[in-house]
């Protein structure tokens, strides 16, 4: 049975479980932190105390802290997803969630959510950039109860991160991080800066990494060694990146350039 688990101590506030082969889980059991649950294949029934749902493909199934439940499959059921994630999160970023649960049969919500997991998955994936995905999908579900504040001129505000960002881009951080260094919600830190730039901050850091690639190949430093000068996890992941943006390989635009010399 695959099972794979994603938990980081900088990113204590969530969890995400994923099982190939789903179990019943019979006994009546709560948890402390919401959970978001959804499937690729068969089905998963989630029996309340006095009532109960049937997860499908396309759909997920949300459960708030402190709700007893059980669970039963599917000779069929596979591919399970399991997130976990503390209220007091949602809190911070004064989303809500009241309802005891709820089943969302939504195919694009459910398609994020399973991106979501594989960006949480992915260990090629950076700390700032799951974070991100996590904040950006609870941005587009939960009920947002943000109210606005008084704060500097945006604008100045934004050129201030980004320069910290030119600056420290290959560092590992995470949004609480950055967003204390500004003293600035997490929320409101995201806003200003895809406001001023149009790009997300990890979208943005992950742009300053390939080009710092880019001007790397023009060296004679292995393709290999330029991956992990300009930040990224391996060298596929530097091609899948450079590709993303440039239409062509790093081997490829290296090629070009020494062909000309």
């Amino acid at each position: 049975m695959k099972s794979y688990i994603f938990k980081n101590p900088k990113l204590d506030f969530i969890e995400l479980r994923y099982v190939e082969d789903i179990k019943d889980c019979v006994k009546m059991h709560l948890h402390e932190e919401l959970t978001i649950t959804a499937i690729k294949k068969g089905s998963l029934t989630l029996i309340f105390n006095d009532t109960s749902i049937t997860v499908k493909p396309n759909e997920i199934a949300i459960i708030n802290s402190q709700i007893p439940h059980s669970a039963t499959t599917n000779e069929k059921s596979k591919d399970g997803y399991v997130l976990y994630l503390k209220k007091d999160y949602l809190k911070n970023l004064d989303f809500n969630f009241s309802s005891a649960f709820e089943l969302i049969k939504n195919k694009n919500i459910y398609k994020s959510f399973i991106k979501l997991c594989d960006c949480l998955l992915d260990i090629k994936v950076s700390l700032i950039e799951k974070e991100e995905n996590l904040y950006l999908f609870c941005l587009a579900f939960f009920s947002f109860e943000q109210t606005e504040q008084n704060y500097k001129e945006e604008s100045t505000l934004a050129m201030n991160i980004k320069k910290y960002l030119d600056e420290s881009y290959l560092e590992e951080f995470i949004l609480d991080e950055l967003a204390l260094k500004f003293d600035l919600t997490v929320v409101h830190l995201i806003r200003v800066f895809k406001k001023e730039f149009g790009l997300p901050i990890h979208s943005y850091i992950l742009n300053k990494k390939v080009h710092l690639a880019k001007e790397l190949l023009t060296s004679n430093i292995s393709i290999s060694q330029i991956a992990q000068n300009s930040g990224f996890f391996d060298q596929s992941h530097l091609n899948r990146s450079f590709k993303r943006i440039f239409q062509i390989t790093p081997k490829e635009y290296q090629k070009n350039i020494f062909s000309k010399c």
